[in-house]
Parts: C-alpha cells; structure tokens; sequence
C-alpha cells in the first residue's frame, strides 16, 4: 500500500526495536572549514583567516572530544563527510571508522550548490564515493546534501546508486521512502530540522553579519529536550540530531552534549545509526515495494 507523503499519514504505523517510542540518529557533519567555504561562495562573499582557523577547529581539536564522548555513551553515530575532507584529514576520518562509526556521502567540496546537472551530482558521488571506500572498503549507503540542498532527480540517482537512504528533508518527524512517477523507491528519507541543528545555535561567522549565532548552552539542550519529549510522547518518531565537530567540540558544549546523551539513555530511545534505522525501514515497508 502506497501512503502519500504529506507529513500526516505516512508514519505512524512504525514502531522501533525494544518498544522504544523514539528512534535517535545522532549524526556530524565532519565538513572541517569547507562549510564555511561553500557556504560564502553561494552568497558571493569569501571567508577571512579566523573564519578559516575556526572550521579546522573539528578535525584539530573538536572531533576527538566528540569520539570519546560517543564511546563513553557506547553511542555509534552516522559521520557526513566531503570527500576533500578524507583526503584533506584522512587520520581523522580513518579514526571515525576505526571507532565503529558509519561514513555517509556529504558532496566532494561540500558543493551547496543550485542548479547542478545529473552529470555533475553523478560526478561528485562517484569522486566522494572512492573517497570514503578508500577508508572502509564498502560503498557508502547514505547521503546528506551539503546544507541539505538535492535536486529533483537526487533520490532516483541515489536509488540507482545502491543508497538506502537520505537525510536532506525538513517535512515531518518520521522516515518515509521516496516517490518517483508515482511509484516508490527503495530510499529512505531521514529528515530532521534546524532546531535539532547545532549549527542553528552556534554558527559564527564574520562573513555574514547576518549570521552570528551564540546560545547558551543550557538554552540549546533544553531545546532539543522538549522536542525530544514531544515527539517521544506522540511515539514512532525519529529525532535526527544533527552535529558540527568544529562547533559542538568546545569543551563546555562537549559536557552538555554529555547530558544530553544521558537523558535520552534515561528515556529509553532506540539510538542507532542512519543506516541502521534505514534497514530497519525498510523491512517493515518491504511489502509495499513489492
């Protein structure tokens, strides 16, 4: 049976292992200083040193805090990396494997792009995709578009690609797979949102006076504790966080990042990584792809 993607009907039916009420991907975007690169070049601008100096602030110094704090949680977590980043960084994304965490596909520059053509998307996943198999030996499953921009033909070419899933949407709180031409596809969609985005709290930057963003952190974590709650008590949710090593890696926001794990452990959510939860998707839908 087909269920319409409008943000209403296509999830309730799922629920998630151990009868949690709640599915957690806690994901990083390990995109180091190429975020802010790309980011400035789709708004005509560059960026000066400092913005530079910070973005290498992940994989110099924020990425190994975020490592151990998902060892001491035992929480195996989804790394969305820019191919230039493994070549750029390679110990580090090497050490993200080596801890057991999953490699996802995150563009070759970070290339937050419009426009693109299939040429160009099938260019930049073949490259990534050498990239990351190079560190792990398999092809990567899933897929996040750097600052969440696709384009219209992204989900059939990820599909035909072998990718289970996406994580790119912004348009309701469970999984759903992907329509083409009315039929659908065996490709997840795994959206989450910028309020469960550090980036959302954090991002600063001198390039944009627009955007200098700086919470506290007690106001971000008791954010994403009442979504969590909320969606938690509707049930057969996902909360997808979504993390920047080069932002959430400073010290204070590694220690209330720790108590936000040790909450959701408390609450008994079902965490897992994206391709984990896209598996398990997928069973539960394979009769509707039949």
């Amino acid at each position: 049976m087909n269920h319409p993607i409008d943000g209403k009907t296509n999830g309730p039916s799922l629920t998630w292992p151990g009868g949690a009420r709640i599915a957690v991907m806690v994901t990083f975007d390990f995109d180091a200083q190429y975020l802010r690169i790309s980011r400035a070049a789709s708004k005509g601008c560059t960026i000066g040193f400092t913005d530079f100096s910070r973005g290498q602030y992940g994989p110099h110094e924020g990425l190994t805090r975020c490592l151990d704090l998902l060892d001491t949680f035992s929480i195996r977590s989804t790394f969305f990396v820019p191919g230039i980043v493994v070549e750029e960084y390679r110990p580090q994304v090497e050490e993200i494997a080596r801890r057991g965490h999953e490699l996802a596909c995150h563009g070759y520059l970070h290339e937050s792009k419009r426009g693109i053509s299939l040429e160009e998307e099938t260019a930049i996943l073949e490259k990534s995709e050498a990239l990351l198999m190079s560190i792990t030996g398999k092809r990567p499953v899933g897929h996040r578009g750097p600052e969440s921009i696709i384009h219209p033909f992204t989900p059939k070419l990820l599909a035909e690609r072998g990718y289970l899933y996406s994580s790119s949407m912004k348009d309701c709180d469970w999984p759903y797979l992907w329509q083409q031409d009315g039929k659908l596809l065996p490709l997840v969609e795994l959206p989450t949102d910028v309020m469960m985005d550090d980036f959302t709290y954090f991002y600063f930057t001198f390039s944009d006076p627009a955007v200098r963003a700086m919470y506290t952190n007690r106001e971000v974590i008791g954010n994403w504790k009442d979504e969590f709650d909320a969606l938690a008590q509707e049930g057969n949710k996902i909360f997808v966080l979504k993390l920047h090593p080069q932002m959430i890696g400073r010290g204070s926001r590694i220690k209330a990042l720790g108590e936000f794990f040790g909450y959701l452990r408390s609450r008994g959510a079902y965490i897992a990584t994206c391709e984990e939860v896209a598996r398990y998707v997928l069973e539960q839908r394979k009769g509707d792809l039949a």
